[in-house]
């Protein structure tokens, strides 16, 4: 499996990244440069799998946030990441969607095991800045992220504008077809 070439399918804007190899695929991974919508092709771009389904890359966790939203499935550097920016906190959920097993993040192994006494964007899996945030200093790398954020907020209202008018369009064909609004 590791001979093969690998294509990277970013669902918020649609760019493709590859060919490359798995090692390195498996390090955008680790870098939490991988969403669970993103989608991964090994086989030249001729059919996609979302990015969570390709064991290779780890991505076997459930994030529970404070509201019940389940996000992922994702990796440890992608939590670390939400750690980092205080998108969540210690006291989360964790699922592992291999074993079924939920734990408080703080009861984790390799949470006890991080720095989180210190954490910060800046100190916590260094790994997982972009690669051009790390030339700059500490406030322009913060205006970077803001940027990257404002950019993936856009998209989400993109996505989330899409549905509502296949929503608005369904409900009136719904209407045209029965003569009544659906419950």
């Amino acid at each position: 499996m590791s001979d093969r070439t690998w294509h990277l399918l970013k669902a918020s804007d649609k760019d493709i990244f590859g060919p490359t190899d798995l090692e390195t695929l498996r390090g955008w991974a680790a870098d939490a440069k991988i969403s669970p919508l993103d989608k991964i092709s090994s086989d030249d771009r001729l059919s996609w799998q979302r990015a969570p389904m390709i064991p290779e890359l780890q991505m076997d966790l459930l994030v529970q946030m404070p509201d019940n939203y389940l996000y992922g499935p994702t990796n440890v550097a992608t939590i670390q990441e939400f750690l980092a920016t205080g998108e969540i906190d210690e006291n989360v959920t964790i699922i592992n969607c291999l074993d079924n097993t939920e734990s408080r993040l703080s009861e984790l192994g390799w949470f006890k095991a991080s720095p989180h006494q210190v954490r910060s964007a800046s100190t916590t899996l260094l790994g997982t800045q972009r690669t051009d945030d790390k030339k700059l200093p500490g406030d322009a790398q913060q205006q970077s992220r803001i940027g990257t954020l404002e950019r993936q907020v856009m998209d989400l209202q993109r996505v989330v504008d899409e549905w509502q008018q296949a929503y608005n369009s369904l409900r009136q064909q719904f209407i045209e077809a029965t003569g009544r609004d659906p419950v």
